[in-house]
């Protein structure tokens, strides 16, 4: 007798189990990553007076504590990642958390800001049509802004972790997001030994 199909992956069980675990966000929240990731998504925040940002996937909220926005909301898929970010920043009332299950989650325009922020989940993304509904959702909630942390590549090196899946989303929105425009780009130093092509992409529309 044959031995039963693997179950296919399942990135939203991967995040909520790892964060039943105690684990983290992973190390692109800590360290000179994040510090890189706040200086130049603070910077853009400042030049295009951002006031109100909803960022699909916040995480424990580490990096949050770097950035600087006047009004916040993060959404994560994990229940465990927002009591954490819930607890750590239950005296700041100028962020708040969610929950967000893609499943029962539809949004014709009612929750808008002028930034919506997406910071290394793309890579995390592993079945197409999460991403697919994701991007729809990233983009779907901007008034003005979005800014997306990722390596913007199709190109899959030989040894990948099951939890991650190089994309480079800049078909997609070409395609499905056209009023939005690659305004400008800001990659990692080299030498943080990330891939080709990894940084922020800012699009304005």
């Amino acid at each position: 007798m044959s031995s039963p199909e693997p179950a296919p992956f399942s990135s939203l069980a991967y995040w909520r189990n790892r964060y039943a675990k105690g684990q983290n966000s992973g190390s692109g929240s800590y360290g000179l990553v994040a510090e890189f990731k706040a200086k130049a998504l603070n910077a853009f925040i400042h030049d295009n007076s951002i006031s109100r940002c909803i960022e699909f996937g916040s995480g424990d909220g580490n990096q949050l504590g770097l950035m600087n926005i006047p009004t916040y909301l993060g959404l994560d898929v994990a229940p465990d990642a927002v009591k954490l970010c819930i607890n750590k920043y239950q005296n700041d009332a100028s962020k708040s958390f969610a929950l967000y299950d893609p499943k029962y989650f539809v949004n014709n325009a009612f929750i808008q800001a002028d930034l919506t922020l997406s910071m290394d989940v793309i890579l995390h993304l592993i079945e197409d049509e999460i991403y697919e509904d994701y991007m729809s959702v990233l983009f779907g909630a901007s008034t003005k802004h979005v800014a997306i942390f990722t390596t913007a590549t199709d190109n899959q090196p030989a040894k990948m972790a099951p939890h991650n899946k190089f994309r480079d989303h800049r078909p997609w929105v070409r395609a499905f997001a056209p009023n939005f425009r690659e305004v400008s780009s800001v990659l990692i130093p080299h030498e943080l030994g990330y891939p080709e092509g990894t940084g922020f992409y800012f699009y304005s529309n």
